[in-house]
């Protein structure tokens, strides 16, 4: 009896397994990497207003520590934007005062979301920058916070 249904399970599993083309389960199962275009050169930041428009940003939470420290400081992200205009990863280009304000960035970030333009019908997946400051009043590390910060954008 024991042979007789083990018989029966390997036969059909050899069954299915033979009704497949060659290649079908790894191509049914596979996804299509995300192309993007890459607009994160300085040359080409002012591109992306082409593609997509912020329409929810969220504020970063000020870390409790970083601010009786009397620290300021800015996070410059990569940021992938998809299809759908929502967030498909990012990553940290640069941090001032290094890690201090990683987290909380981060955070905030993942709370974005993006329209696509009038020019962008086909909602094309972008890479573009951006970068979230925090500033403190009579901030500690003023003076080095705006040379390691950009804030020519704001």
């Amino acid at each position: 009896m024991r042979k007789l249904v083990s018989l029966s399970i390997l036969s059909v599993f050899v069954m299915s397994c033979a009704s497949l083309k060659p290649n079908q389960t790894t191509q049914a199962f596979a996804e299509e990497p995300i192309r993007y275009i890459d607009l994160t050169a300085d040359s080409k930041k002012d591109l992306i207003e082409r593609y997509w428009v912020v329409i929810k940003s969220a504020d970063p939470k000020y870390p409790v520590d970083a601010a009786r420290r009397g620290l300021s400081g800015c996070v410059d992200f990569i940021v992938a934007i998809d299809s759908n205009g929502t967030l498909g990863g990012f990553k940290i280009k640069k941090s001032y005062p290094e890690g201090v304000f990683d987290k909380s960035a981060a955070a905030a970030l993942n709370r974005w979301k993006w329209s696509a333009s009038k020019d962008n019908i086909e909602n094309t997946p972008v890479l573009t920058t951006t970068q979230l400051n925090f500033m403190v009043s009579n901030s500690k590390n003023k003076a080095e916070t705006e040379k390691q910060c950009d804030f020519s954008h704001i």
